[in-house]
């Protein structure tokens, strides 16, 4: 038995005893220091060898095909470990090229979401392009499969390979996270600071959410801020860390935050955010992308909306009140004219009328970034 076989046994042995375990960095946003999202890392501490790097580990699992039960373990521990925590974090995962060639990858993840009662909105997926340089047609499968599900999709370590232009314009990606070996060479080297910034003003220009990663120094946030990123995630924000240090994590950035003031305009997954933490008011109130997709709703929403709490997150707004796709076309027709759109009717269960507003948001230089959707006062006809 060579030094990988004996790796590979035990890695399976790991994971079958509990010994890989997700650690989470955060992903905040650089308008207030929020944090947004987690992404989930694969950390392994062997009993006799001590920690072992992923470096080492992923690319044996990925040729012993260990990688899919790797992705389910980590997901089911990250979803379980996570209900005690804020209901608006999205948890961003590491797919390979190889799974993603595996037409029962979305499958999988669906049933490790809806075995943890964890709303598969807030997944979001990463892949590098390396993952479609030999065959688009089942990745492109799988990732349209992710979308129909609610997922969101990053392409990572945007930059760095030779066509990643192709896949963009190719694939149904959500969000773009620039690579750290640009963001952290900015300060030393020009070229380093105009590739962040094009690909900064290229995601947002195709409506997307750019993640820079690598952020170690404030002065590599500033110069960020100043370019119109968003969102960050990096060392300086915190490394990566174990489930039960994340409450503390989320403590210190979130105090942190709330010290800070700004006028900076909110991106999509702010707002969502924001959204989120308004959700235990009494507001019926919801957030959806410009697709219509509901992003984050109140409890008063999904009560509303006779679902359980998060479940309409990921669904379109069409399949919760009376808007067709059609109206919805209407809509964001109205927006362009600059005109509001007059207020919905809607007939409740109780018989009485429920007004909602539907209202565009948008970023400081007027780009879409979604609509709230917001119920009035209901009235009563039998009262009039």
């Amino acid at each position: 038995m060579n030094a990988d076989q004996l790796l590979a046994r035990n890695l399976l042995s790991a994971l079958a005893n509990g010994g890989i375990q997700p650690f989470f960095q955060p992903i905040v946003s650089l308008d207030d220091g929020r944090v947004l999202g987690l992404e989930v890392l694969a950390r392994w501490h062997d009993p006799v060898q001590g920690y072992i790097s992923p470096d080492r580990f992923i690319p044996i699992a990925d040729r012993f095909g260990l990688l899919d039960r790797l992705l389910d373990q980590l997901m089911r521990t990250s979803f379980l470990a996570a209900a005690d925590w804020p209901h608006n974090i999205f948890f961003g995962f590491n797919v390979s090229p190889t799974q993603l060639r595996n037409s029962e990858l979305a499958t999988r993840i669906a049933k490790a979401a809806i075995d943890c009662a964890f709303p598969l909105s807030r997944v979001h997926i990463e892949v590098t392009e390396s993952g479609f340089i030999d065959d688009l047609t089942q990745p492109r499968r799988t990732l349209d499969r992710l979308i129909n599900l609610g997922c969101m999709i990053a392409m990572d370590d945007f930059g760095t390979g030779y066509s990643s232009l192709t896949w963009l314009s190719s694939l149904p990606f959500s969000k773009l996270k620039i690579d750290a070996s640009f963001v952290m060479a900015m300060h030393e080297h020009r070229q380093s600071r105009k590739i962040v910034a094009a690909v900064v003003g290229l995601g947002h220009s195709l409506g997307l959410a750019v993640v820079a990663e690598g952020v170690e120094t404030a002065e590599q946030a500033d110069l960020l801020r100043g370019m119109g990123c968003k969102l960050a995630q990096g060392y300086l924000f915190g490394r990566p860390t174990s489930a039960s240090l994340v409450p503390e994590v989320l403590s210190t950035l979130v105090s942190s935050a709330d010290d800070a003031a700004s006028s900076v305009p909110m991106s999509l997954e702010l707002r969502a955010h924001r959204v989120s933490d308004a959700c235990e008011s009494d507001a019926a109130i919801a957030f959806m992308d410009p697709a219509g997709t509901v992003v984050a709703s109140s409890t008063a929403f999904d009560r509303t909306m006779e679902v359980h709490r998060g479940e309409a997150a990921g669904r379109h707004i069409w399949e919760l009140i009376g808007v067709t796709p059609e109206t919805f076309a209407e809509i964001r027709a109205t927006d362009l004219l600059d005109e509001q759109f007059p207020a919905i009717e809607e007939t409740t269960a109780s018989g009485s009328t429920a007004r909602i507003f539907i209202r565009p948001v948008k970023d400081e230089s007027s780009e879409l970034l979604g609509y709230s959707v917001e119920f009035g006062e209901p009235t009563n006809p039998k009262a009039s």
